[in-house]
Order: structure tokens, then C-alpha cells, then sequence
């Protein structure tokens, strides 16, 4: 999958957090499709144990649905969420507060 290593670089930048100094503490699972929206594999972004891991979880605060090549796309500064929202490119359901705290990592990283 494209995004693995997007994937492997915000499981680096966990490990290396200081959980004291967290701002979300909340577990999302991301489905990953293929471009005709068919499910690719589900990975868990679990930010109360600083954990990643493919699968997927009853006890998620939020649900991110994304292609592949568009989650890869905000990873490496092409595109941002909220343009893939805005399209439609991307489905959340869930705790939106939450998300939107995760989410604003990611905008923290976005392209100018």
C-alpha cells in the first residue's frame, strides 16, 4: 500500500512523543480503499497507547475512510483533509471533535 510509509512515519513520530505532552488521546481506525472504493486493510491510529496497528476496532472514537493514494497524497504535502473532505474524497464518522483534533496534526503538516 501507498501510505505505509506515511503510516510508518507518524508510528516513528509516537514512538518518539512525550506522553506528557499529548493533545489527542483518542483511537481512530483509517479504512484505506483502492480507487474504486473498495477496502484495501483498516489500520487503528491509537493515540491512548501511542500504538498503530492493522486492524481494526469496536472501541475507535472516530472512523476515517480514505483512498490509498489520497491519504499518501496529505502525508507528502500534495493535498490536504480538508480538501479531500471538501471533494468528498474522504468520509469520517464519529466523535467529529475528535477527529478534528487529529486531524489538525495533520494540518500542521500541510502544504503552503
Amino acid at each position: 500500500m501507498k501510505s505505509d510509509q506515511i503510516i510508518e512515519k507518524i508510528r516513528n513520530k509516537l514512538q518518539e512523543s512525550n506522553p506528557e505532552n499529548r493533545s489527542v488521546m483518542k483511537i481512530f481506525q483509517f479504512n484505506f480503499t483502492d480507487e474504486h472504493g473498495k477496502l484495501i486493510k483498516s489500520v487503528v491510529f491509537d493515540f491512548k497507547d501511542l500504538n498503530i496497528y492493522e486492524g481494526s476496532t469496536k472501541e475507535h472514537d472516530g472512523e476515517i475512510t480514505v483512498a490509498d493514494d489520497d491519504f499518501y497524497m496529505v502525508g507528502s504535502k500534495q493535498t490536504t483533509f480538508d480538501e479531500l473532505l471538501a471533494k468528498n474524497k474522504a468520509q469520517i464518522q464519529g466523535d467529529t471533535e475528535a477527529i478534528n483534533k487529529m486531524l489538525e496534526k495533520f494540518r500542521l503538516n500541510t502544504k503552503n
